[in-house]
């Protein structure tokens, strides 16, 4: 099963890699060997989408773990009223991304988006937001941080509620602060925690897809024309698999990369 569903569509996504490949079998494949690589490496839209792909993941990863912190920190409270926004606050991400990229496309309208609505009824004028170069790529970071914030609370909020509290009450003992505690104790013990959250928010955004798609489209101009859209484009838009398959190797070994880093990180936070 694992050579079936992961070897052999890799295996032939690198052969694909190395042709100049139209999706119509009728059309002539030639080889062209690590020249599509080349190619990908010298071309500049290439290297936009790896800069919006950066700044996108860096923008929404990181307000998804500070709030998510925030708020694990803030609802991890004795008191039985703040237990009762958990549940609620977890909705977001049960939702199909298609479903929220669609709910937030009628949110963000210009004319008739209930955001817009709302900003002119305290007398701001309504914001272009997917019209707009950096107001749509703000526009995906709200979305996506809207959506997986919750999870990075419930990681968070697990991790939490796991640690011992005899540090605290030494801390309480030595005369610290809630702040210093926050600083000195909880996030340090938190901190292998924060990694797993941050392996599976990475991963996860710089894969982005679906929301594009929904929204902007890779648009306006090139704003938000992420490494993964930019893969499906290249496919079935522009008729270009060959290149298409080049860049979903890169794009894989990249994440590779991150991934290893990552656990690495993760492998030296664990006590011994």
């Amino acid at each position: 099963m694992l050579f079936l569903l992961t070897i052999y569509p890799f295996g032939y996504m690198v052969w694909i890699s190395l042709h100049r490949w139209p999706i119509l079998p009728t059309l002539p494949r030639d080889f062209l060997g690590v020249a599509t690589y080349g190619f990908i490496f010298s071309d500049p839209e290439f290297w936009n989408s790896v800069g919006v792909t950066a700044l996108y993941m860096l923008l929404s990863v990181g307000l998804q773990l500070s709030l998510g912190f925030f708020l694990a920190v803030l609802l991890n409270s004795p008191y039985r009223v703040f237990q009762w926004f958990r549940l609620p606050f977890m909705i977001p991400v049960f939702v199909s991304p298609v479903v929220v990229g669609l709910i937030w496309k009628f949110m963000l309208g210009y004319d008739l988006g209930i955001v817009n609505y709302l900003l002119r009824s305290i007398g701001f004028a309504g914001v272009n937001w997917l019209g707009d170069q950096t107001n749509a790529l703000l526009a995906l970071v709200m979305v996506d941080v809207w959506q997986w914030t919750p999870f990075t609370f419930l990681i968070l909020h697990a991790g939490l509620t796991a640690l011992p509290r005899e540090p605290y009450e030494a801390a309480v003992i030595d005369g610290a602060s809630r702040l210093q505690m926050l600083f000195f104790v909880t996030f340090p013990m938190i901190a292998p925690i924060f990694t797993v959250a941050l392996l599976f928010r990475v991963l996860d955004a710089f894969k982005l897809f679906d929301i594009v798609y929904i929204l902007t489209r890779g648009g306006p101009g090139s704003a938000t024309n992420v490494l993964a859209y930019n893969i499906w484009r290249k496919g079935f838009f522009e008729n270009l698999l060959g290149y298409a398959a080049a860049l979903s190797v890169i794009m894989i070994a990249v994440a590779t990369v991150l991934a290893l880093v990552l656990i690495r990180i993760m492998a030296r936070q664990e006590p011994e």
